[in-house]
């Protein structure tokens, strides 16, 4: 299953959240939804699974529009603000939600209802009356509820929160066994990219509901030493030398590793190529987290 969102906008009232964003999402694909709070995350979720009615833009399913075949929205599954019935535990409430799904084998409800709970780590405590779980156990029920009947689509709004140290493990395996060993394309919210960037395919940075950024994690820290003269016999030599560790654009040298920064300027020093300025730069997704809207650039500690 695809999911394309194309040119989306989504206005509350005259207050634009949400502004022509697009995103495509392929099955096996796990992205993270990254941004502050009320940077436009959960708008863009909600209006996926039609929870609220876009302003302008298309929502397509394998190349239907979603809109038009909103059945479609059966096939995903969804964290977003889970409520539970607090006077019934956790099985009785995820029973009543598949059987609301079309779901009738007993013995398939309860075999489903065990695996997922299992999966969440709440099959020790699944009799207990959800109110009086804690929140990050109701986070928990509430994924166990988007893993319900093995849906081609997981969106998560923020899994993580609410989580212990061990909690977040569990989910953020789960994702990706889901991903990686079923198939399933995921998109998941959350405000701290530390925490998810390990398990994520690509980072889509959202910032007052533009997105700034749509590509996989780089640390993004490059050095950039600028020459005064490199003919292509001393270019050869050092991309031979430094393979993809180094990009050289005319008289510009673009190393990726701090590491190998000595060697390459005592390279240079020793067939004197005059050095002009060494720099570090941050780049397209690190600048974000850095409140900078440009590349960052810092003199690089040569003692380092």
């Amino acid at each position: 299953m695809i999911l394309k969102v194309k040119d989306v906008s989504k206005y509350y009232g005259k207050h634009l959240a949400l502004s022509n964003f697009s995103i495509t999402i392929k099955p096996g694909e796990i992205v993270g939804l990254i941004g502050k709070n009320g940077s436009g995350k959960t708008t863009l979720l909600n209006c996926i699974v039609n929870n609220i009615h876009i302003s302008s833009g298309e929502i397509y399913v394998d190349d239907k529009n979603l809109l038009e075949h909103k059945h479609l929205i059966g096939h995903f599954g969804v964290l977003i603000e889970s409520s539970f019935l607090d006077y019934l535990n956790a099985y009785e409430n995820l029973k009543l939600l598949m059987m609301a799904d079309g779901m009738r084998d007993v013995d398939n409800i309860d075999s489903q209802l065990n695996e997922v709970l299992k999966l969440v780590g709440l099959d020790q405590r699944k009799k207990e009356f959800v109110k009086s779980y804690s929140f990050g156990m109701k986070q928990r029920l509430g994924l166990a509820q988007a893993l319900l009947n093995d849906k081609e689509l997981l969106i998560l709004d923020e899994p993580l929160v609410g989580l212990d140290v061990m909690g977040r493990e569990l989910v953020k395996n789960i994702i990706v066994d889901r991903a990686k060993k079923h198939g399933k394309a995921v998109i998941f919210s959350d405000h701290n990219l530390n925490e998810v960037k390990d398990i994520c395919d690509r980072i889509v940075y959202i910032e007052d509901g533009i997105k700034k950024y749509d590509g996989v994690f780089d640390e993004g820290k490059k050095y950039i030493i600028t020459v005064k003269s490199s003919n292509e016999q001393m270019k050869s030599l050092l991309l031979k030398e430094f393979g993809n560790d180094l990009d050289i654009e005319d008289d510009v040298l673009i190393l990726k590793k701090l590491e190998r920064l000595n060697h390459l300027l005592k390279i240079l020093i020793h067939h004197e190529v005059s050095i002009h300025e060494v720099d570090k730069m941050e780049g397209s997704l690190m600048r974000f987290f850095k409140g900078d809207s440009g590349n960052v650039k810092h003199k690089v500690d040569m003692e380092h």
